[in-house]
């Protein structure tokens, strides 16, 4: 194959090969939070599910489920929330009032506890919501 050459500036420059994708190993669940359609976890739908907020940030957080109730209410800096009778499926927007990005660090226990641990990282996307999916998987926006 021969290469691409341009003339820049009175010199010859040779352009440099095209990079090749190569196909990315499947990985198991909570692996990679930046691919969409991966959840990062996994809880029992046929079981009662509790949900713990842990606010790791240093900062207020506001917080509320998008289903028909739109509440939005406050977390305080280093304080922790446990729901229990959660409707499923459910997303719920977890954020800074000043929308400081945050990450989400979600685990499930063997009795059914979804944990997010909600910190600052450093990154403009940042999470947004917590969707609990009928399934039981858990995704992170």
């Amino acid at each position: 194959m021969a290469a691409l050459s341009v003339w820049v500036g009175g010199h010859r420059a040779v352009a440099q090969p095209a990079f090749r994708t190569v196909p990315l190993p499947r990985l198991p669940v909570g692996v990679d939070q930046s691919v969409f359609d991966r959840p990062v976890a996994r809880f029992n739908p046929n079981l009662p599910a509790e949900l713990v907020i842990r606010n790791r940030t240093g900062l207020p957080l506001e917080y509320g489920f998008t289903d028909p109730r739109q509440n939005v209410s406050e977390l305080a800096a280093g304080e922790t929330l446990r729901l229990s009778n959660l409707p499923i499926p459910n997303c719920m927007a977890i954020n800074t009032p000043m929308l400081s990005p945050v990450g989400y660090r979600v685990s499930v226990d063997p009795l059914n506890v979804i944990t997010v641990e909600v910190r600052l990282v450093n990154d403009v996307s940042g999470d947004h919501c917590l969707d609990l999916q009928e399934t039981g998987a858990i995704f992170v926006n």
